[in-house]
């Protein structure tokens, strides 16, 4: 009796490792896509994503740890790209700029060669109470006079993409406050589908920025779904049918996404780059039972191409 109940878990534990790989087989498949459409990039622990315009441009939003930079380079890569129209970098924490400097290198790793990719524009969150790592002193070594500090109101619009923050206010913010609320929120209008990128903003932070965003077609889960950035009043403002993308490493040591954000998204389409509890070997709390029918983790890239109808609005008859 006591080995069939123990059985069962590692049953589950088995049958979630599966669905893993063939979920990880499948992304092979659409990493080359076509624009317009979002890639989220599957840089470990931490966070990037490549948007694709309807005529072409380029947004980059976060750069991930230097770790990932390789798999940042070879996104640009598979989509043809040599220009970015702008770099977004919602804070400053490494897991989200680190990884900048040897993406802009290229294929070679050298910066100053013929396969740099040309960013025009750079935009953060500003200085005021800037950390001292070196993450951040090789962004503004690469940077230069190409960097603008940005805050609430900041557009950027080009045909078939536009870029708004709505929220993030450094001249507000103390001392102390720590860098994930430093932020800034995007609001990002592409092929006719809204996504709203909120960084590490803390929940109350990322409400009031998708309310400011609404309505919000798909939401990238602040601070890779850990528990102080998605609440249920997030949840509250999205729209019917929104697809909630996380991004984290297979094995983050920070255990994230947090078992109670994925238990409040049951019901939700929500795609993974991984997840810290899917292993029954790891010391983070298992998923196992809190992976819902419109849960994948995908270990490795998601691509949303936009050339697909996302779920019908309630009450507007608009197809997204």
């Amino acid at each position: 009796m006591t080995s069939s109940r123990r059985s069962l878990p590692r049953a589950r534990a088995l049958a979630c490792l599966l669905m893993v790989l063939t979920l990880a087989l499948l992304s092979a498949r659409v990493a080359r896509a076509e624009s317009p459409g979002i890639r989220w990039i599957d840089v470990g622990q931490g966070s990037a994503a490549l948007v694709v315009g309807t005529a072409g441009e380029v947004v980059m939003i976060d750069s991930g740890p230097s770790a990932g930079a390789e798999v940042v380079v070879r996104a640009l890569r598979e989509h043809g790209i040599g220009r970015v129209q702008l770099w977004v970098h919602t804070h400053f924490d490494a897991d989200h700029v680190g990884g900048v400097t040897r993406a802009v290198a290229g294929e070679d790793g050298l910066l100053g060669t013929f396969d740099d990719i040309e960013v025009a524009a750079f935009w953060d969150r500003g200085l005021d109470h800037a950390p001292s790592t070196a993450a951040l002193t090789r962004y503004l070594e690469l940077t230069g006079d190409r960097r603008h500090g940005v805050s609430r109101g900041a557009r950027w619009v080009a045909e078939g993409l536009e870029l708004e923050v709505v929220t993030g206010d450094p001249t507000a913010t103390a001392e102390t406050t720590p860098e994930n609320a430093r932020g800034i929120a995007l609001c990002v209008r592409v092929a006719g589908v809204t996504l709203l990128a909120p960084g590490d903003l803390p929940a109350a932070a990322v409400a009031e920025a998708a309310a400011r965003c609404h309505p919000v077609d798909v939401l990238w889960a602040s601070h890779h779904g850990a528990r102080d950035g998605t609440d249920s009043a997030v949840l509250a403002t999205l729209d019917a049918g929104a697809i909630v993308i996380i991004t984290a490493g297979m094995s983050n040591s920070y255990c994230h996404p947090d078992p109670g954000v994925l238990t409040l998204l049951l019901g939700h389409d929500v795609r993974m780059t991984g997840a810290a509890g899917v292993d029954p070997r790891a010391d983070c709390a298992s998923l196992i039972t809190v992976l819902g029918a419109g849960h994948s983790i995908v270990a490795g890239d998601v691509w949303l191409p936009l050339t697909q109808n996302l779920p019908e609005r309630d009450g507007a008859g608009e197809s997204r």
